[in-house]
Order: structure tokens, then C-alpha cells, then sequence
């Protein structure tokens, strides 16, 4: 009997440990991740962002070809309103990386017409309106 108590307070006691190691992930006033790093990428300067994002491509050594391509990629999204990166952002995150890659290649197969049309398709297909019923 004082086994079986034993166990159950140790169980107790390691569920307790681990059950608030990340507590403020669930705590109602606390601020997700993406609310964190939107918020800490928006408050960078321009300038700021343009160096972060050069710095992390010397870091993944990308080469010269593709590093060209990224900036061009980079300069259209930053010409974007504010909506639009917003919901390819929340899209971009929602996919496996299986499907950026397909959407890459598909992507780069497609006209300038096609690639809009591309796009809409995996925006909607991952960001379905919410039906709020009263």
C-alpha cells in the first residue's frame, strides 16, 4: 500500500513538473509566436530587414543564381499590401514542405499570367473563410 502511494504521488509530482513548462503557451494573455515575430519584424527598419535577410543568406551560402532569384522574390513580396503578405504568409505556414516545393516548381514552370492563378489556388485551398453563425 505505501508502494502503490508512493507511485502515485511520484506520477503526480512529474505531471506537475511538466505540466507548466510551457504554460504560457495556453495562458489567455499571453501572445503566440507568430503575434511575436510579426511584431518584432514589422518594428525593423527597412534597411534593417534588407541586412537580416542578407546575413542569413551568407549563413545558408546560397549561390549566386539563387540568391538573385530570393531577391527578386523578396522585392515582389515587400511590394505587397499589407492583407496580401499577411495571408501568404498564414498559407506558407500551413504547407508541408512537400507542397512548397511543388509550389516552387510550379511556380517557376508558369507564366506571369498562370502564377497569380497558382497562388489563389493554395490561398484558398489553406485559408477557407470562417463561417461565424449567431
Amino acid at each position: 500500500m505505501a508502494a502503490k502511494k508512493l507511485a502515485i504521488a511520484f506520477c503526480a509530482f512529474s505531471f506537475l513538473q511538466t505540466s507548466f513548462a510551457g504554460f504560457d503557451r495556453f495562458w489567455i494573455f499571453s501572445k503566440d509566436a507568430d503575434t511575436q515575430v510579426n511584431e518584432t519584424w514589422d518594428s525593423l527598419s527597412e534597411a534593417e530587414q534588407q541586412a537580416l535577410i542578407k546575413k542569413y543568406q551568407t549563413l545558408k551560402e546560397i549561390p549566386s543564381n539563387q540568391s538573385i532569384s530570393l531577391q527578386q522574390r523578396m522585392d515582389w513580396f515587400t511590394q505587397l499590401p499589407d492583407a496580401e503578405k499577411q495571408r501568404m504568409r498564414e498559407t506558407w505556414q500551413k504547407m508541408s514542405t512537400l507542397e512548397r516545393k511543388e509550389l516552387a516548381t510550379r511556380m517557376q514552370k508558369a507564366s506571369p499570367d498562370e502564377r497569380s492563378a497558382i497562388r489563389d489556388e493554395y490561398i484558398n485551398k489553406y485559408l477557407q473563410p470562417v463561417i461565424v453563425s449567431h
